[in-house]
């Protein structure tokens, strides 16, 4: 059954005290808090590397290639760009956000807005897979101080709507300003964005991907 989440669960993300975490564990900055890769601790407790940390896991990454091919075949990609992977999106000053798969238009995501650096235009239309980075605070709400704030700033610079999957609870989240934001069950037909549909259920059925380790 569809659940609803209201624009007012959106908060602003709590300051979290200030800790000696290298800047190299930082994997986002929101409205200039940062946000740490999932795995820092055991970085710096030296069980983990760093490389470890930052990679994708195997679902992960194939949800983001199915996606992407399905926005790619599914949109005019004379009016959009359609890109997959780790783009670096600066909206403000504060901040510098990590995407999984985006939808830009062209007429916004110029070719000379394209470089070495970040992009600083919003898209038009987010997907992202599951929470990467980690709260200093183990009693910190991933909600509420990080997915929320990240949605509301996508939203603030210009993105008129964001699809969050988390793979573990197989849930995803659907959010368009201003209106009712909507948790489904991903065994539904969930639309991304004009008109093009995902099932990641059948997805990943008929890939035969084992969710069970």
């Amino acid at each position: 059954m569809v659940a609803s989440l209201r624009a007012q669960n959106q908060g602003k993300s709590a300051k979290f005290p200030r800790k000696k975490i290298p800047d190299y564990l930082v994997r986002e900055v929101i409205d200039g808090i940062p946000f740490y890769y999932r795995g820092f601790k055991q970085v710096l407790n030296k069980t983990k590397t760093l490389e470890e940390i930052m990679s994708d896991s195997g679902l992960q990454h194939f949800l983001k290639l199915f996606l992407y091919d399905l926005l790619k075949d599914g949109l005019d990609r004379k009016k959009y760009r359609v890109g997959a992977g780790e783009l670096g999106l600066h909206p403000n000053l504060k901040s510098n956000m990590g995407l999984d798969v985006t939808v830009f238009d062209r007429t916004v995501l110029t070719p000379d807005k394209i470089s070495r650096k970040f992009v600083e235009v919003p898209p038009k239309f987010v997907i992202e897979v599951d929470v990467n980075v980690e709260l200093p605070d183990l009693d910190g709400d991933i909600f509420q101080e990080y997915i929320f704030p990240k949605i509301n700033r996508l939203f603030s610079f210009g993105t008129e709507k964001v699809v969050w999957i988390f793979t573990k609870s197989r849930k995803v989240l659907s959010a368009i300003p201003n209106e009712t934001w909507q948790l489904f069950d991903w065994e539904k037909d969930v639309e991304l964005f004009e008109g093009v549909s995902m099932n990641l259920a059948k997805y990943i059925e008929i890939e035969g991907f084992n969710l069970d380790i």
